[in-house]
């Protein structure tokens, strides 16, 4: 038998807890096993709840270019390659997108309204050409739009991206900005 314990607290009222009678190991036994359901049950339910707002469903998106006055767009073929592979082979916008672009910049075009770089629909000039945009891509900190510090964009992109990719996404810019060919 396990201990009970009576006693008075400060304002008078009795506390008491009553024994527990046990006997032998079968007593221990059942509230082990008693102790192991609650876990089990707690377990699953954790499961079971945990899961509840992810989403089995996975989407890959594909941004084209707008079509040019009297061309007709072109459906964006699906494809199983993962989003760094689609950049090599697809166009400008495929490479701003997997590049990951929009994530910093602001582009109408792309749809993108990230804001830890500029604005390319407005600091993009009409004297911006596709091998100045180039330039910008590979070298960032050789020419930073007013109010951006240095060192934000990465400066890798000469390397991760193919000179084919770059050329691409300075088009995409170009077409898509005020900036002219």
């Amino acid at each position: 038998m396990v201990c009970g314990l009576s006693r008075m607290v400060s304002l008078g009222i009795e506390l008491k807890i009553n024994c527990v009678k046990r006997k032998g190991w079968k007593g221990w036994l059942l509230e082990v096993w008693a102790f192991v359901a609650v876990a089990v049950i707690a377990f699953v339910g954790g499961l079971l709840v945990g899961d509840l707002g992810a989403s089995p469903k996975t989407e890959t998106l594909t941004v084209s270019a707008p079509a040019k006055a009297g061309e007709e767009a072109a459906a964006p073929e699906p494809s199983g390659e993962a989003e760094g592979e689609a950049a090599g082979a697809g166009s400008g916008a495929q490479v701003f997108t997997s590049a990951g672009c929009g994530s910093c910049h602001t582009m109408a075009a792309a749809g993108s309204t990230g804001t830890t770089g500029p604005n390319l629909d407005e600091s993009l000039a009409p004297d911006d050409n596709t091998a100045g945009i180039e330039e910008m891509i590979v070298h960032p900190n050789e020419e930073v739009v007013e109010g951006y510090p240095r060192n934000v964009m990465p400066q890798t992109y000469g390397e991760t991206l193919s000179k084919a990719e770059v050329h691409e996404l300075a088009e995409y810019l170009v077409e898509s900005t005020p900036a002219k060919p």
